[in-house]
Parts: structure tokens; C-alpha cells; sequence
């Protein structure tokens, strides 16, 4: 269904029929304010492609579902929990049921794609994957990055959705087709986004590795700090440089040094999470964890966890 407005009053009530009750106010000149909705259902998912013609900012007092959103452009800065989370074409936000949403500012030019999931839906395809009970609400990530690895196949699946979403003969309207689609996107969700089962769920699905590049992974997780390249990285696990970057693709989806960089980054968030600004700095936790760079630390980590470094470390 596509729906097309400039009223205020008439906006809001779509958004509260599709999805939840919103207070939602215009910023600046409201001239350019003009609402356009397309909305499917698919199962347990509604998933909509969003326009609102001018900057807005919006608050939901009570999230009922599960919701992720995906801007095909501009941005939409988000607060939860207090803190600022930044929804961007290279990364996704989530918000689970049970917590309020304050939106304080929303792009011009963002156009979203959301996808509201009913909690049962999205708790039954992760049981089913693991063949057990999981304890709900999911504690999901506040953000994913949409560039690489899982959230980057499930950016590819969702706007596939999306563009078919203006195409009310195409396939994406036949229940054979929206059934497994609707399947891909929860089990996509559930492997791009962190949550407690994410390592049981990703060990089950991970094809078996070969020695040498888990012999490779063994000794960077042992010690992400140690001084290592991909030389000597090769010469540990007993093949060469090509063999050992083609493994890494092939069974990993990244570069040898990439895994490092974000096995450091992790590391540096864990350490960023637990002190506080008296116990340490931005820049001796970078060091610490071979970022010489503050710049493109920041910016790394950034896109990795949508917030800054700083305000992890004052969270």
C-alpha cells in the first residue's frame, strides 16, 4: 500500500496504523513537509520505505516490537538508553520492545527503509535455529555496520525488498515468495546483530575452516595486540601470503589484517566500556591496541559501534 500526504495529523496516524503512536514534530519550514509510505507485510515483518520531505524529529514513549531501520539516505540521530546512536546508509539501528525512542533529529533528505518484527516472530526464528527455548526480549545491539560481512548481505536482501515494494504484481506479493523472504530477513538480522546467542548461532552456521587459517586466527585472538603482519602471519600457519588472504576470504569474508583491525577495535571497546575517564583515555586505549592514528581510530569505531569513543568511555 503507498500513501501520500502533507498533513501532519494525517502522518502521524499512518505511523501510529502501521507501526506505533508517535509525537512528531517539523523543524524549521514545514513548506516541504509531504509524507511518502509505501508499507508491506511479510509475516511477523511490516516492512515500510519511508519519505518525509523535511527535517522532523520524533519520540515513541514505548517501542511494542522489535524495529530496525536502514536509511537509503540522509540520517536519523536516535537516542537510547541515553545514548546517541546514528542511523546511516553504512549502518543500521535496533531497538528492542519495552524501551522508549527519543529521534531528535531526522534528515531532510533521509528515506528509510523500517522494518517493524513482532516479537514472537523474531524469538521463534532464533529458536528454531538454535533447537532451544532463547530468553526474551533479545538484548539486540543498539546498531550494526551495513558495509561488511552480515549486515552488509542483509542491507542487499532488505533493499531487494524494498525496491519491490512499488511493484504490486511483482513476486514479492506471492505468499510463496514473502514466506522465505520474510524468513531471510529475521535469520539475517539475527547473524548481522549482536545478542547473547550470537556465537552459538554463528558457530552452527560457519562451514568448517581450513588448519592454516584457523591455526592464523588462533594466535591474533591469543594476543590482538602482539605486533604481527601477514608475513609472519603465513609463516606461523605454514602456507604463503596468497594462500593464507585467499583462506581468509573464502572462510572468513575479510582480509588477514582486517580480522586483526577488528579484533583490536573490539578489544579497545571492551576497555573503553569498563574504565572511566579518570582510569584512562581515548588515546592511551587506541595505543594500547596498535591504533596509532586517532583519527582513523575514531572514525573506525564509529562506523563499528555508532557512537564515539569518547562517549563510550563517559557512557
Amino acid at each position: 500500500m503507498s500513501f501520500v500526504t502533507k498533513s501532519v495529523d494525517e502522518t502521524r496516524a499512518l505511523v501510529a496504523e502501521y507501526f506505533y503512536a508517535i509525537a512528531m514534530d517539523v523543524r524549521g519550514s514545514a513548506d516541504t513537509f509531504a509524507l511518502d509510505l509505501d508499507v508491506l507485510q511479510l509475516g511477523p515483518v511490516t516492512l515500510a520505505e519511508i519519505r518525509f520531505g523535511a527535517e522532523i524529529s520524533v519520540e515513541i514513549d514505548r517501542m511494542t516490537t522489535y524495529h530496525m531501520d536502514l536509511p537509503l539516505a540522509g540520517c536519523a540521530e536516535t537516542v537510547q538508553s541515553g545514548q546517541l546512536v546514528m542511523a546511516t546508509p553504512q549502518r543500521a539501528t535496533l531497538y528492542r520492545p519495552g524501551a522508549g525512542v527519543s529521534a531528535p533529529r531526522i534528515s531532510r533528505d533521509c528515506r528509510l527503509l523500517s522494518a517493524k518484527i513482532e516479537p514472537a516472530g523474531l524469538e521463534a526464528e532464533l529458536e528454531s535455529l538454535l533447537g532451544h527455548p532463547v530468553r526474551a526480549p533479545l538484548r539486540l545491539s543498539r546498531s550494526f555496520d551495513l558495509t561488511s560481512g552480515p549486515g552488509r548481505s542483509l542491507s542487499r536482501l532488505v533493499r531487494l525488498a524494498g525496491a519491490e515494494l512499488h511493484d504490486e504484481g511483482g513476486l514479492i506479493y506471492h505468499p510463496m515468495i514473502a514466506g522465505r523472504l520474510w524468513h531471510g530477513i529475521l535469520t539475517g538480522l539475527l547473524l548481522a546483530a549482536d545478542h547473547p546467542y550470537h556465537d552459538e548461532l554463528t558457530e552452527q552456521a560457519r562451514p568448517s575452516r581450513p588448519r592454516h587459517v584457523k591455526r592464523a586466527i588462533d594466535v591474533m585472538e591469543a594476543d590482538p595486540a602482539l605486533p604481527v603482519t601477514v608475513h609472519d602471519l603465513a609463516r606461523i600457519s605454514g602456507v604463503g601470503v596468497r594462500a593464507l588472504q585467499e583462506g581468509f576470504h573464502r572462510h572468513v569474508g575479510l582480509s588477514p589484517m582486517a580480522y586483526l583491525r577488528r579484533l583490536r577495535l573490539a578489544r579497545a571497546h571492551e576497555e573503553l566500556r569498563v574504565y572511566s575517564r579518570g582510569e584512562a583515555t581515548v588515546a592511551s586505549v587506541a595505543s594500547r591496541w596498535g591504533f596509532v592514528h586517532l583519527g582513523r581510530f575514531a572514525a573506525a569505531y564509529r562506523r563499528a559501534y555508532g557512537v564515539s569513543p569518547a562517549e563510550t568511555l563517559d557512557d
